[in-house]
């Protein structure tokens, strides 16, 4: 008996995941293997490893095109590989619509495993809610006999495509907690001193792709509408790459130091980073589940985040961990209610940003996986 994963390429976070999944199951008496599509895609900043992955795991050959921007695979040996692991339980993660994803559809291996479609999708982020590709996606949704998801958003989407129930089991991105966790009191004070920040005044950071999607210069233009009798002396940081960038960094030349875009950087300073955060920040208008926003959770930061970002629910409203920026148009209210709070107020929100994340710890989101699927 087998568990097998079918998904595009390793990166950081899903590969430790893997790891800590493996060992689940085989605590389960389970088997576990990883088909990876490919080694990495376009705009992808994590090099392929193979000595670091300690999970069972095969990179299939195949082609890759890019498709009106969108990374596909098509991997023609998939079905080999199936047929020689046998998985009784496969999960599919990935685009619905990549070419690999619909060829391990066919099942044309006995037994056939029991199919689940690992989405995070919900329908405020779809882009096509009617029509021809509206109408594919249902009907390649109902092949599936479950669905793995990481919040009730989410789930309600799943079920909806596929028009009749379905079992759901919970997925959650998961992380290393351990590692953005504050090591100490003195932490904050240090990092900002790495980073060249001063000890006094707020510190507020967004990490993501730096694109419209992401809010980011609509952020950016709020923040320094604000008077300056509300910053107080408050910083906005900007960490990570894109189209934008360089909007974003004139917007920081004329402010005065207020605005820093720091570009892409490793794991360690990104953590470096929101140490020296007070609050963290994502004004995305489109994000099915964003990861940074749990890692800042980690980390004991109160959550800033849009309402379109689809675990809004579970790392903000539900743990009351933060501020709901109601519309990415407009972030001014959110920012206010993020500045003015007192230092007890944050910490306190921190508190139950950094107790809630421990749910997003890879161990504790593998046991939970593996007890969903194998009852």
């Amino acid at each position: 008996m087998s568990l097998v994963v079918l998904t595009n390429i390793p990166t950081p976070y899903r590969t430790a995941f893997f790891d800590a999944l493996a060992e689940e199951a085989a605590r389960a008496g389970r088997r576990f293997h990883v088909l990876y599509c490919a080694k990495t895609e376009p705009g992808r900043h994590w090099p392929y490893d193979s000595a670091k992955i300690r999970h069972a795991h095969t990179v299939l050959r195949g082609f890759h095109p890019s498709l009106t921007g969108i990374q596909a695979h098509l991997n023609p040996g998939v079905l080999a590989e199936l047929n020689l692991l046998k998985p009784d339980t496969l999960l599919i993660a990935g685009s619905w619509n990549t070419p690999t994803m619909l060829i391990a559809g066919l099942n044309i291996y006995s037994p056939a495993p029991r199919r689940f479609f690992w989405s995070e999708g919900h329908a405020d982020a779809a882009l096509h809610k009617t029509g021809l590709i509206a109408w594919l996606r249902r009907r390649v949704y109902r092949t599936f006999e479950g669905f793995a998801v990481p919040n009730a958003k989410s789930a309600e989407w799943a079920l909806a495509q596929a028009g009749s129930p379905r079992q759901v089991v919970t997925l959650p991105n998961a992380i290393d907690a351990n590692f953005f966790a504050r090591p100490s009191a003195t932490a904050r004070n240090e990092a900002r001193q790495s980073l060249g920040l001063s000890a006094e005044g707020r510190v507020l950071v967004q990490i993501s792709a730096l694109t419209a999607r992401k809010g980011v210069l609509e952020l950016a233009a709020k923040f320094m509408a604000l008077p300056a009798s509300e910053r107080l002396r408050a910083k906005l940081i900007f960490v990570g790459d894109g189209d934008q960038r360089s909007d974003l960094e004139a917007l920081a030349a004329g402010s005065d130091g207020a605005i820093r875009v720091l570009g892409q950087l490793p794991p360690e300073e990104v953590r470096k980073v929101l140490w020296a955060a007070d609050a963290f920040v994502l004004n995305t208008r489109l994000d099915p589940n964003p990861l940074s926003a749990i890692e800042a959770s980690a980390a004991g930061l109160p959550i800033v985040m849009s309402a379109a970002a689809g675990n809004i629910t579970e790392i903000v409203e539900a743990p009351n961990a933060g501020f709901v920026i109601r519309d990415p148009a407009d972030s001014t209210e959110a920012l206010r209610a993020v500045l003015s709070a007192s230092d007890e107020q944050l910490a306190a929100m921190g508190a139950r940003a950094a107790a809630n994340a421990q749910r997003f710890d890879a161990p504790a989101v593998a046991r939970s996986l593996v007890k969903q699927l194998y009852p």
